[in-house]
């Protein structure tokens, strides 16, 4: 499947991509990602931040509890940041939609605004694993129960998890220097203001879904075959 894939771009005669997003093997050197790296040298490696986050979320008790969605947010805060241009420009475009409800304007501006009018980066490696760790510190806290006393994280699993597992990871969630992952799809206007509308190239989700997909798509004991045999690991970005 890799050297299918090499082949691929060397006889349609193209650049190889400048990215790589993997949902496992990103520091390997050898397999498939040596593989990668032998006829693509350039080529950036990156682990999904999504199936970063899953690892981690590995160590909660249960996924209903109250404090999960607060807790993967906090995650997903310490890993990215906004630009701050782009979110004073949805602010300002909904400025006055809050003046009309008499709210802060923070409070109209939804999830799905900030996601397609609002560019992410990454905060660096050190600023990551401070984050992260602060993060969990909180979460582990005799405080961090449901009503019942329930704790979210299983304490004994949580550190292992991190410091023996994830941690080594942090460099590989970041974004590659360089290279721009989000591209402009067209304009919209709220309150007199033009704000950019945003496709990020970052992970491999869009992918995943694709395949999970195809899998749905095809019955019987064959399209377990043809899922594995077409991978889900895998997102080049071409730029």
């Amino acid at each position: 499947m890799v050297q299918g894939l090499i082949d691929r771009y060397g006889n349609a005669h193209v650049n190889p991509p400048q990215v790589l997003y993997v949902d496992r093997d990103c520091c390997s050197q050898g397999g498939m990602m040596g593989k990668f790296r032998a006829s693509w040298p350039d080529l950036q490696v990156r682990l999904d931040i999504w199936h970063f986050l899953r690892r981690i979320a590995s160590a909660v008790n249960t996924e209903a509890h109250p404090l999960y969605a607060p807790f993967m947010q906090d995650l997903s805060r310490a890993i990215y940041m906004f630009d701050r241009g782009d979110v004073e420009a949805l602010r300002s475009a909904k400025q006055s939609e809050a003046e009309e409800k008499q709210i802060p304007v923070d409070q109209v501006i939804t999830r799905r605004e900030l996601k397609l009018h609002c560019r992410t980066r990454t905060r660096g490696e050190e600023t990551t694993d401070q984050l992260i760790t602060e993060v969990l510190q909180e979460y582990t806290m005799p405080t961090a129960t449901d009503l019942y006393g329930a704790p979210l994280l299983d304490d004994s699993r949580i550190w292992g998890v991190w410091v023996l597992d994830q941690r080594r990871h942090i460099g590989c969630i970041q974004d590659p220097p360089g290279v721009q992952l989000f591209t402009v799809t067209g304009q919209s206007s709220k309150g007199g203001v033009q704000l950019q509308k945003y496709r990020c190239a970052r992970g491999s989700v869009s992918v995943e879904s694709f395949h999970c997909h195809l899998k749905n798509f095809i019955p019987g004991m064959v399209s377990l075959f043809f899922y594995l045999l077409e991978g889900c690991w895998y997102k080049t970005v071409i730029l």
